[in-house]
Formats: C-alpha cells, sequence, structure tokens
C-alpha cells in the first residue's frame, strides 16, 4: 500500500475533443462519495494535440474538490492515450486506479460502491452497469441486471471499473498498442487480467450513466458499433489462439447469429417491436465484423 497517510485513489479519463462532455463529467465527479481514510486523485489525458480540454481543465481547477492532474498524449490511439493514464496513476503513487469515459456521469456513491466491493469479495477489479442516456435525460439502454452482484462478469471494460494497482505493476498489464485504432484494447486488458489469475467481480448498484449524443442515437451508428466490435472480436481472439482456431470459432458464432438475426427480423416484421428490429441489426452487424476480421479486413473506428 501507499505509505502516505491515505491511500490514494486515482480516477482516470482519457479525452479526445469532447470538452463539454468532460466538464459534466468532471462536475458529477466532484459530488462522489469518498472512501473514509482514502484520498482521490483526477487525471485527465487528452490526445488531442491541439490541447482542446487544457481551457476546460484549468477552469475547473480553480473550484473543483479535487485537483485535476492534465497531461497531453500525443501518440494518437486509445491504448496510447490509457497507458499513459496507467502511468501517470502509477507516478502518483496510486494504490487503486479507476476509469470512466468522457462522456459519462457517476452516481455519487459509485465509487464507494466499487470500493465496498473490492474489499466485501476479496477481489482485485470491480466493475458495474452503464445506463444510456439520451441528450434530454430519457434511458435507452442499460446493462444494470447484467450480471448478478458478486459475480464474475464476462467482460470488463474501462468505463466502469475499479482495480488494485497490482495489475499495473505486479502483472505488468498494460493495453495492447495493436489495438490503438480499432479498439476492444480494454477487454483486452482485463481478459489478460482474468489470465493472471485476478478476481473480477460485477456490482449492479455501482451505476455510471453514459451520454448518447443525437447523432450515436441511430441505427447506423449501433450498426457501425457493433460491426466494428465484430471486428475487435476476432482480431483479439486471433491473437490469443491464432488463425485456425479464429475460423473454427466464429464459424459458429457466424451461423448462430445469423439465424438469431433472421429470427429477430421476422418478429419485428410481425409485432412491428422496435427492440426486435434493433436486436436483428446488432447480430447482423457483429456477422459482418466476423467476416471481414476473418478476412482481416480492419476498420480502424478511432483513427
Amino acid at each position: 500500500m501507499n505509505t502516505s497517510v491515505q491511500p490514494i485513489i486515482a480516477l482516470c479519463i482519457a479525452t479526445y475533443k469532447r470538452p463539454i462532455l468532460l466538464q459534466n463529467c468532471l462536475n458529477a465527479i466532484a459530488k462522489l462519495v469518498i472512501p473514509e481514510q482514502h484520498r482521490l486523485i483526477l487525471i485527465v489525458v487528452d490526445n488531442d494535440q491541439g490541447k482542446s480540454a487544457r481551457s476546460i481543465i484549468q477552469n475547473l481547477n480553480i473550484s473543483h474538490l479535487h485537483n485535476i492532474s492534465y497531461h497531453v498524449e500525443t501518440s494518437r490511439g486509445i491504448a496510447s492515450a490509457r497507458n499513459r493514464l496507467l502511468k501517470e496513476a502509477i507516478n502518483a503513487q496510486a494504490d487503486f486506479i479507476a476509469f470512466i469515459d468522457d462522456d459519462e456521469f457517476p452516481k455519487s456513491d459509485w465509487l464507494l460502491v466499487l470500493f465496498n466491493a473490492l474489499l466485501k469479495y476479496s477481489a482485485d477489479v470491480a466493475t458495474g452497469p452503464v445506463i444510456a442516456l439520451t441528450e434530454e435525460g430519457t434511458a435507452i439502454s442499460t446493462t444494470e441486471g447484467k450480471y448478478k452482484t458478486g459475480s464474475m462478469p464476462r467482460k470488463v471494460s474501462t468505463n466502469n471499473v475499479l482495480f488494485k494497482k497490482k495489475l499495473i505493476e505486479q502483472d505488468k498489464l498494460s493495453f495492447d498498442l495493436r489495438l490503438n485504432f480499432c479498439g476492444g484494447e480494454d477487454f483486452d486488458f482485463f481478459e489478460k487480467s482474468s489470465a493472471k489469475g485476478n478476481s473480477h467481480v460485477w456490482t449492479n448498484e455501482a451505476i455510471i450513466f453514459e451520454t448518447i449524443v443525437k447523432e450515436r442515437a441511430s441505427n447506423k451508428y449501433l450498426f457501425y458499433r457493433h460491426f466494428t466490435g465484430g471486428i475487435n472480436n476476432v482480431v483479439q481472439y486471433r491473437f490469443r489462439n491464432g488463425i485456425l482456431k479464429s475460423w473454427l470459432h466464429f464459424l459458429i458464432k457466424i451461423l448462430g447469429k445469423t439465424i438469431g438475426a433472421m429470427l429477430s427480423f421476422i418478429i419485428f416484421v410481425v409485432t412491428f417491436n422496435q427492440g426486435r428490429f434493433e436486436k436483428s441489426i446488432v447480430k447482423f452487424a457483429s456477422v459482418i465484423g466476423y467476416i471481414c476480421g476473418l478476412f482481416n479486413i480492419i476498420v480502424e473506428r478511432y483513427k
């Protein structure tokens, strides 16, 4: 543990040309309940060489409850930005590291719930749900209830997570730069954590809200997100298991999701249930993404 009187929790945020959303995120963080006898520090890494977030940070540092450490990572890419966050957290002697996205904002008890979950379940990583909201504040999707509190989640993302510094100092984990522009580097990071024997725990009460801007609240974006996600799944699986196993694994998934997409679309035609139509889009997009990934057709979503 950190030798200072108060162990440090570093809350890390990567940002790129979204200053207003970042400001909303940081304003909400000011209302967080901090675990007793712990100190919170905020670290923001701007991946924009034009430093579009700097003025926001400078203004907030005048009145914000917590000092915000601002850094610019000139190497473009989401993995590069998040590795810089890890470096700055360790340099600041953080005992625990939390991640949240710049278009999100937490409930006031979010960090406390995650921290208590680490203690209660003797876990190394704690994560929870994200509720997606329109810009007007209407909930449009949620991962709340995806797992039972106390269970081990199948995947962990950086959009809602708290973990011990041992993942960095002892396990030597980092975000894979090969995934810098196609994404999925956070899933890969925590899969490597699991392979190291670390315990991951889910808690439904640690809630994060995500703001979905209008251009992302469309079926076109829904398709694109799951299409690129399908490619990422193949790329990550191929890294670990090779080409042959990837073909065998994803051909089965392609068959299953194709059937699922067709069934969802048929139900939509009969019932006009919009949810079924969206499910068919998600499954079909994943299928196309899997096929592209198998043929090494890579779409760099974060380029």
